[in-house]
């Protein structure tokens, strides 16, 4: 995940056991396990390939992503929200207002943003009512900018970034709106469409546009 194994690069059992000393087996299950994850590949002859990914590879994680997450908050609707949670939700949705209009550097109203995003994510996935959902989003989570409340930031266009912020913020209220009146087809269809945000908006914004001061 830290990059140290690149993409293609070839291990096997052996060369895991030595990088950990470790005895084989427990090698052997990590590697099983990296499998099923989708990060490494089996070769044709002996061993494993580090996989490697690309923007499309990214693109379809995202793609499943947002139907995890609308199916987490549709269920959610319809399972109806304690009042703890619910809190949780508004207190996470405040501290994101805060982040955006609080009078510090945009990288730091960046990362607190991205803090309460998070918060706000895995709080609809674990209290959604539906264990399964949160299964098989741990199928993918290990992928990468899979993740729940991954976020890329470009610093070098701030106004544009804190723009993009505004507008995510909307969307949460707009969620939290729609839970609690139990508007299942709504919630889902609103939290897919800012799950898949990401990638969208990055499509739109490539470019060569100069950097902002």
């Amino acid at each position: 995940m830290n990059g140290a194994l690149a993409p293609g690069k070839k291990i096997s059992e052996v060369s895991v056991a030595k990088m950990f000393d470790v005895s084989r087996t427990p090698a052997r299950l990590a590697l099983r396990t990296l499998e099923v994850e989708g990060l490494i590949k089996k070769r044709k002859v002996r061993g494993f390939t580090v996989q490697k990914f690309d923007r499309g590879d990214a693109s379809k994680a995202f793609e499943v992503r947002g139907v995890l997450e609308g199916l987490a908050t549709g269920s959610m609707a319809r399972n109806g929200m304690s009042p703890e949670v619910e809190a949780r939700l508004r207190n996470a949705l405040e501290r994101m207002e805060a982040a955006i209009e609080e009078d510090s550097p945009v990288e730091a109203r960046e990362a607190n943003f991205q803090a309460e995003n998070d918060v706000f994510r895995k709080t609809i996935m674990q209290h959604c009512g539906n264990d399964y959902v949160g299964f098989a989003f741990g199928q993918i989570s290990k992928l990468p900018m899979a993740q729940l409340g991954t976020m890329v930031f470009d610093s070098a266009r701030a106004k544009r970034e804190l723009m993009r912020l505004r507008f995510g913020y909307m969307q949460h209220q707009l969620i939290v709106d729609a839970i609690p009146r139990r508007d299942a087809q709504r919630a889902e269809a609103l939290m897919r469409e800012h799950a898949n945000q990401a990638l969208v908006y990055s499509s739109l914004f490539a470019g060569d546009e100069p950097a902002e001061d």
